[in-house]
């Protein structure tokens, strides 16, 4: 058991903080439920301190640390309706961004050593329970209870309009197992790994993610995360849009340049007056209108000339002039064209 408020990460903080301020909200829930969130809230943000007093109060101790004020308020309350000795303390922290740390402390005394093991905390013989009692999951209320608990204490989660991650820190291995296998029970596909000496069990997919919150009762944040996925798909379309108007244009304007060098080349050599009179027409009309598509420059022409009509009789001027010689390649574009009698000098 160790502090894992891991939502002072740049970029998903505040989202993991609305996250657990709204399930840190009060709420009526039975005496089982209750017990299991606090249970795992105290397992994923709690310390058991050994301070080797010489009073049994001054040996043991547990610190729960959070930057929510309604989770200390929900752990705080919690003890003390059952008669615990507890105290709520307020520091600001020293480094990072100084946000103010709400600390629950107990001392360990006889009634609150029992309420630790009755938490599955410790055990009997005064040994840190590594993984999670089953008393806890047993049923599907209790489950959701501890899993919400997990998310106020322990949870991790990135912003709702990019990719959907949700992880929990924990430096004890069977409590990841444990944690893991709750969520496959679930319905959920996690995974588990270990980072930096911790054991971190994670979830991605924006379904997983959604699920998750919405089970444990974080049905706003449920929601942010299924606006951020309608939000993205339609800025991803909105640029797949952009970018292939921005393609045709660019392709559209380099063919309507072929097409213009190719019937200059082919009236310089004297070829254009010799065509068919169809051919002639789609040439006069690219020389008109250089900036129209195909379809826009079908209808300025006379007759019920279509788009393949066009296309069709401006790919055979080109195909003209590449069998008289004609070679895109070494003509520059953009290149102010000069009339072959100034080339000559005359």
């Amino acid at each position: 058991m160790s502090p894992c408020d891991t939502g002072t990460l740049s970029g998903r903080a505040s989202f993991t903080r609305q996250v657990r301020e709204e399930l840190a909200r009060p709420s009526r829930s039975r005496a089982c439920c209750a017990q299991a969130e606090v249970a795992a809230l105290v397992r994923c943000s709690g310390t058991f301190h050994i301070r080797g007093g010489s009073e049994g109060h001054e040996r043991y101790g547990v610190q729960v640390t959070t930057s929510v004020q309604p989770a200390a308020r929900l752990v705080y309350s919690f003890f003390k309706s059952m008669g615990a000795e507890a105290q709520l303390v307020v520091r600001r922290e020293p480094r990072f961004q100084r946000r103010l740390l709400y600390e629950v402390h107990l001392w360990g005394s006889i009634k609150n050593l029992q309420m630790l093991n009755e938490l599955g905390v410790i055990s009997d013989s005064f040994r840190l329970e590594p993984g999670i009692p089953r008393r806890f999951v047993r049923r599907p209320c209790c489950r959701a209870a501890f899993l919400r608990g997990c998310l106020i204490g322990g949870a991790s989660i990135n912003q709702p309009h990019s990719d959907a991650h949700l992880e929990f820190l924990t430096p004890h291995e069977e409590f990841a197992r444990d944690l893991a296998a709750l969520l496959d029970q679930l319905g959920y596909r996690s995974g588990v790994y270990v980072r930096q000496g911790s054991h971190v069990v994670y979830l991605k997919g924006r379904d997983s993610v959604a699920g998750v919150l919405a089970q444990a009762g974080a049905h706003e944040a449920a929601v942010a995360m299924e606006e951020g996925a309608v939000l993205k798909e339609v800025r991803a379309q909105a640029n797949r849009l952009a970018n292939c108007d921005q393609a045709n244009v660019r392709r559209a304007s380099t063919a309507a340049q072929a097409q213009l060098d190719a019937i200059d080349f082919l009236e310089r050599i004297g070829l254009l007056r010799g065509l068919p009179p169809a051919l002639q027409e789609a040439a006069e009309l690219r020389r008109l209108f250089p900036y129209l598509g195909l379809a826009e420059l079908a209808r300025e022409g006379q007759g019920a000339l279509g788009k393949s009509g066009m296309n069709h009789r401006l790919r055979r001027l080109v195909k003209t002039a590449r069998q008289a010689g004609f070679d895109p390649r070494a003509i520059e574009l953009g290149r102010p064209r000069r009339s072959p009698e100034r080339r000559r000098g005359t």
